[in-house]
Parts: C-alpha cells; structure tokens; sequence
C-alpha cells in the first residue's frame, strides 16, 4: 500500500467512525492534515504560488465510496475512471508546461453544517444525516440511504466549496497585491463530481440531494463580498438546473442560466433568470450558434458586472449518452467548454467547474472521454493563455 492510499483509508475510516454531527465538527482539522500530504503527494505545480501565474485546484471526492444495489442506474464508478484519467493526462504534460500553470488535485472535504445550511434548511440536513427520511423522499433522490451516501454528498457539496473558495482567496491577494486585469493570472478551479442541480432547500431529486453550486455561491456572498459581488451560474447540463433555479429565485446577486432539451424534463419546470428550451435531436451547430448568441450579451453586459462564474459541464448533452436526448457531438462539446472558458477570460473572472451529468450506454469510453476533456481542455486553456514562459 502506497503512503498516500494508507493515508486516504485511514481519513475515511476515521471520519466514518464519528457520529454524523461529530463528524462534520472534526472534518477541517482532519481535512488540514489530509490535504497536506494529498496536496504534496498530487502535486502537479511549484510549492511557491505566483499571483501572475494560472491557477487550476482540482477537487475530487472518489475516496468516499458508495456501495448501490445491483443494476442501479447511476454510474458511480464514472468518478473515479474520470479523475484517473485527468491526472494523467495532466502529470503527462508536468514537466513542460509546470511553470506556466499552477496546479494540484486535492481531496474535497466534507462541507460543514455552517455552509449547508446557507442555502438549505437546517431540519432537512439533519434528517438527512441521521437517516431519517420517507420512501418517496428517497425514491425522489434515486439513492438509498447510507452513511457511504452521507460522505459521498458532503463531499460532493464540500469539494465544489472548497473549489470556489481557494481561487476567490487567490483573487483577493491578487486584488490586495493591487496587480492589474493584465498581471493577473487566470483563476480556474474544478471538482470532479458535483453540479448537482436539481436539489431544492428543504428536499432533493434526480441523484442531487444537496446544491453544491447553491451552496458553494452562497459561501462566497458570505465570505468573500470583498471580490465576489456578482455572480453568473452557467448550466450546460441536458436537464434544466431547476434547484438553483429556485433557490435563487428573486436573488439578485446571483444570475442563473439554463440551456437544457426541452424533452428531458421529469419534476416541474422552474424559472431560470435565462432559461433556453432547445428540441430532441438539436445538433452542433444549432446548440453552439444558442449558445454563442447568449454568452455573447453576458460579455457585453446585458445582465450585468460578474465577479465569479460557475460553469455546471454536464456531458449528457452527448449523442451517446443513455438519458440525454440531444445530438451534439465530442467536438461540439469541446468548443462549448471553450466557449465558457473564453467568457471567464474576457471577464477576467475566476471560473468553477463542476461534473455535472453523463450516463453511459454499455460502452463507457464516450461519457468518460467527454468529461475527461473538460478538465484537461481547462488545463491546455491555462497553459496557453499563460503569462509566464518556461
């Protein structure tokens, strides 16, 4: 057993040894500890941050492992296929581009019942960690409960926190440090799991139980109104992001923005501040032309300044996925990944990426390539528009 393996059992059988609100008690200062050796033992940039240098945190949660029952339709193992992969990807290209860009995959922490509780109803959250809810709750999330899916969740909402949050302090030293637009180094963070959309403040449905863009927006509203007045969720996934839609309904310091297939529907639909309805079957060049057309007011204005973008790249909008009924090829993905990216970096504003959704059909390579590349185009995004030289 590796040192970082034996260090990745420990953590999590330590933390499944607490009760559940103990539990969420102990999780930063184990997660201090653990996020230590993990960051050195991932590390993929220089211990030394420079302010002028990209940044690119990646998160991910598949240490907390789900047990479901036989022939369950979610595709837990997807996780992490899809973290293996990125890291490879990326340490292959270590040793070229490791002065240009920043960048480390860390383990995501459990989020704290402080930070749930800013976006969801402290009654739910409780019932939800000591098991106590009904069949069609349960039925309405498509899980089981378990403590496997207690871990599994807060991490999921605990890892895009922790995400945003890293690269918002970034930009306040950046901003303390009084660097220009033009010195400044792009701001990109990521969670490979996450952008669980459909979960509402007191309930959740379709696989999300809590919102962890929801929350990790209002932690920063929160924590980081020094840098973070304004924010821009962008949706991409097949579905609708009703949850957040919901939860930020009438909230004027958060703009949410849906495009979605207007035949994938399953709960009743919700009030985006742009919502987008395109047909089953929409292809590339119909989706892409949408797209571009909408990204393009956001970046003169029309909704307003933005100060941090959330970008939910669910990958079901892919011809091969199992659920999503719409047409858009790998190639068509990858130029609306650089669509966004392209938004943050006109802005100059940090960018969070989230998974999102993506089911298999018997072969998995499709949904696993497609959401591989998100992270990996994010990194090559990052070298290249680096300003520092090896």
């Amino acid at each position: 057993m590796t040192l970082i393996a034996f260090y990745i059992q420990c953590f999590v059988s330590f933390q499944r040894s607490l009760r559940p609100r103990s539990q969420l008690q102990a999780c930063y200062k184990l997660n201090k500890l653990f996020s230590t050796v993990s960051s050195s033992s991932y590390q993929v940039g220089e211990n030394e941050i420079d302010l002028h240098r990209p940044f690119f945190p990646i998160y991910f949660n598949d240490v907390y492992e789900v047990t479901l029952p036989p022939n369950h339709r979610f595709p837990m193992e997807k996780y992490r296929k899809v973290r293996k992969r990125v890291q490879k990807a990326i340490n292959a290209s270590y040793l070229q581009h490791k002065r240009k860009v920043h960048c480390e995959f860390r383990v995501s922490p459990l989020v704290s019942f402080e930070d749930l509780v800013t976006t969801h109803c402290p009654n739910y959250v409780k019932r939800y960690m000591d098991g106590d809810q009904t069949q069609e709750e349960l039925r309405n999330v498509g899980f089981p409960w378990s403590q496997q899916g207690v871990d599994r969740s807060f991490s999921s909402t605990g890892g895009t926190v922790a995400a945003a949050t890293s690269i918002c302090q970034m930009r306040r030293h950046q901003v303390q440090r009084a660097l220009s637009d033009k010195e400044r180094g792009l701001l990109f963070s990521a969670h490979v799991a996450g952008g669980t959309h459909h979960a509402f403040r007191d309930r959740g449905e379709g696989f999300c139980v809590f919102s962890d863009i929801a929350v990790a927006a209002n932690v920063l509203l929160r924590d980081f109104r020094d840098v973070v007045q304004k924010i821009l969720i962008v949706d991409l996934d097949v579905h609708q992001g009703n949850g957040n839609a919901a939860l930020f309904k009438g909230v004027e310091e958060v703009t949410t923005f849906s495009i979605q297939c207007d035949g994938n529907y399953f709960s009743q639909k919700q009030e985006s501040d742009l919502d987008i309805d395109l047909p089953p079957g929409v292809t590339d060049e119909t989706y892409l032309s949408t797209l571009h057309h909408w990204l393009n007011r956001v970046r003169r204005g029309d909704a307003g300044k933005f100060d941090f973008i959330f970008f939910q790249a669910g990958v079901d909008i892919l011809e091969d996925d199992r659920l999503g009924k719409m047409s858009i090829t790998q190639h068509g993905i990858a130029r609306r990944n650089k669509m966004v990216f392209d938004l943050a970096r006109d802005l100059n504003v940090p960018l969070c990426i989230t998974m999102g959704g993506g089911y298999p059909r018997k072969d998995w390579e499709p949904i696993l390539q497609a959401h591989a590349n998100v992270y990996i185009q994010a990194y090559d995004f990052l070298v290249n528009h680096s300003h520092v030289t090896n």
